[in-house]
């Protein structure tokens, strides 16, 4: 059990000494509570035996209110300051930690959201950190003072009787049987509890995120089934961990009220063998009950921490994610080039780039095409680094990318993408994102490019409008006519762009394509041709077939080889010309 607090305390880092601190306030704090215990005892003495130690005087009693007011503000200033350098610590540290998970997952591969860990990602920056931000302290303050008010029992008991003292000893072997018995089942069913909650998470994501399509095809049913599994399972396992703990909290509880029952026994029975005088039997009979309250406590606690235990050990598995290697130099680069040098790439198992070469040259538009599955949207990934590549290198004007910091190479990379994602707060900011210290005069002039300033105003408080989560009160083309805004926005020199118009309504694709030409002067262009038209102009197209470039040239030089782009061109040219006949 007392691994949580090593735990703890390497988490805290330079807070530790605060924290460790508060466990001395809370010792403390529990010397004070008996002090009302030894007032009590000095009056009982008093009255009880006036011919040993003299008759009760109004002196004593003031000494007595003295003992009990000082042990009272003694408790509240001690208590004070265990939340002082206990709990706000904790807070604190778990803020800084939520800071710092942000940053990590920032630098992981993409490889590290897929749909297994998903799951445990989301309950790790909600739930889990929320559960060691809101009971770490108070429940290691709990673990602390039940086995302290126990070292203070026997240690009382000790100098009255060594009798009961040796009681007290017993009871408390006894109860850490079941004490330790608890722990070791719970930490067995906190881990399943742990990994239902990530699947429930992951499920919950799903179900949401693709109700529409669950809606539009009626699927409502069929699509539930696996989120209604993952709250079965979920319950199954809370109430699993319930029904498996109960046992030994009963046991546990059963041995202290025995104990009490056994103490004061045997303290009368010394009382009546004038071992014991009865104004300690009185105050004996106080203390017990009093005593055994933080020990009740420590076996939920005790509890607690196993799933603490379990958070710390999901919350680490996600820290030990290993990140992209990310040198942090920043590099001098003369130009914006691009090239794949013998390049291969497999997700997992999964071969997706085969020996890949090929050279982009700065300030030119280059097309990738072929079909779904060929490598397309991986190599617009490996460019911006989302991946490291297994064998050979990319490179960014003539330096390879694992060698200058990400953000540097993040700095130089625009990307728009047919999947436009924005946050829930106002046009402003969400423009913002691709310069954040800009103007408000430096995002209406990206707007007015991105051809999205007009439809701004006409919103109830213009830029300054929530535009919801994941832009859900725009459509689909006024978002990516906002993304294209943020990335004008950012002026990078490379633009990576899935075409932005392949699934927009033609009113909005004027609008979009205007954008683009905006976005894309003077700059290195890679485009993910989903429409051969839009490709034409390119200074070179780039044909891909199961991960290896089997084409690159000019429109009008593919066209005349009669290749695979010759034969995707015939397609499309004679699919563009279908039309319904009566």
């Amino acid at each position: 059990m007392f691994k949580i607090f090593t735990r703890i305390l390497e988490l805290s880092k330079e807070r530790s000494s605060r924290i460790k601190l508060s466990y001395l306030f809370s010792f403390l704090a529990r010397i004070c509570t008996s002090l009302s215990i030894g007032a009590i005892l000095y009056v009982l003495v008093k009255i009880m035996t006036p011919n040993e130690f003299g008759q009760l005087k109004t002196n004593d009693i003031w000494i007595s209110l003295l003992i009990i007011l000082s042990g009272l503000i003694g408790e509240y200033i001690f208590k004070y300051l265990v939340f002082l350098f206990g709990s706000l610590s904790g807070f604190e540290t778990v803020a800084d930690e939520r800071i710092h998970i942000g940053n990590h997952l920032k630098r992981l591969p993409m490889g590290a959201f897929s749909d297994k860990n998903i799951g445990d990602i989301s309950g790790v920056v909600t739930s889990d950190l929320a559960m060691i931000e809101n009971y770490s302290a108070k429940i290691l303050d709990q673990v602390l003072n039940g086995f302290l008010s126990i070292l203070v029992a026997f240690l009382f008991m000790l100098i009255i009787n060594w009798r009961l003292a040796c009681a007290v000893a017993l009871i408390t072997v006894i109860a850490l049987i079941f004490l330790n018995r608890n722990q070791d089942i719970g930490k067995r069913v906190s881990i399943r509890k742990q990994e239902a909650q990530g699947e429930l998470i992951k499920a919950a994501l799903e179900y949401v995120q693709g109700m529409s399509v669950v809606k539009s095809y009626n699927l409502a049913g069929e699509k539930a089934k696996r989120m209604d599994e993952a709250i079965n399972l979920a319950r199954d396992n809370s109430l699993d961990l319930e029904k498996k703990i109960l046992p030994s909290i009963s046991h546990f509880d059963y041995v202290l009220d025995i104990g009490i029952g056994v103490l004061i026994f045997l303290a009368c029975y010394l009382v009546l063998g004038t071992s014991l005088t009865l104004p300690i039997l009185f105050m004996l009979i106080i203390y017990v009950f009093k005593m055994f309250l933080p020990a009740r406590a420590l076996i939920v606690a005790a509890t607690v921490t196993r799933i603490l235990d379990a958070s710390l050990d999901r919350y680490q598995a996600v820290k030990d994610l290993k990140p992209i290697v990310d040198k942090k130099q920043t590099v001098k680069i003369n130009a914006y080039n691009i090239e794949f040098d013998k390049v291969s790439f497999a997700y997992e198992n999964e071969v997706v780039i085969k020996n890949l070469s090929f050279y982009i040259p700065e300030k030119s538009m280059t097309a990738l095409v072929g079909q779904s599955g060929c490598g397309k949207t991986t190599i617009t990934s490996l460019i911006a680094r989302f991946w490291d590549v297994q064998k050979g290198s990319v490179k960014v004007g003539n330096v390879d990318v694992k060698e200058m910091s990400v953000d540097q190479l993040m700095s130089s990379i625009s990307m728009v993408f047919q999947k436009v994602y924005l946050f829930n707060d106002t046009v402003i900011n969400n423009i913002r994102i691709g310069k954040p210290d800009a103007t408000e005069k430096e995002v209406v002039e990206a707007a007015k490019k991105a051809r999205c300033h007009d439809f701004i105003l006409s919103m109830d408080n213009g830029y300054n409008t929530k535009i919801g989560e994941g832009g859900n009160t725009l459509s689909g083309g006024e978002k990516q006519r906002i993304s294209i805004a943020r990335a004008i926005l950012k002026n990078a020199p490379i633009i990576l762009l899935d075409e932005a118009t392949a699934s927009i309504d033609p009113e909005n694709e004027k609008y979009i394509q205007d954008a683009i030409m905006e976005l894309v002067k003077d700059k290195t262009l890679v485009v993910i041709a989903h429409r051969l038209s839009t490709i034409k102009s390119a200074d070179q197209i780039i044909v891909l077939d199961e991960g290896q470039l089997v084409e690159q040239g000019t429109h009008e030089e593919l066209l005349n080889n009669e290749g695979v782009y010759n034969s995707f061109w015939m397609r499309r040219t004679k699919a563009s010309g279908w039309k319904i006949e009566a």
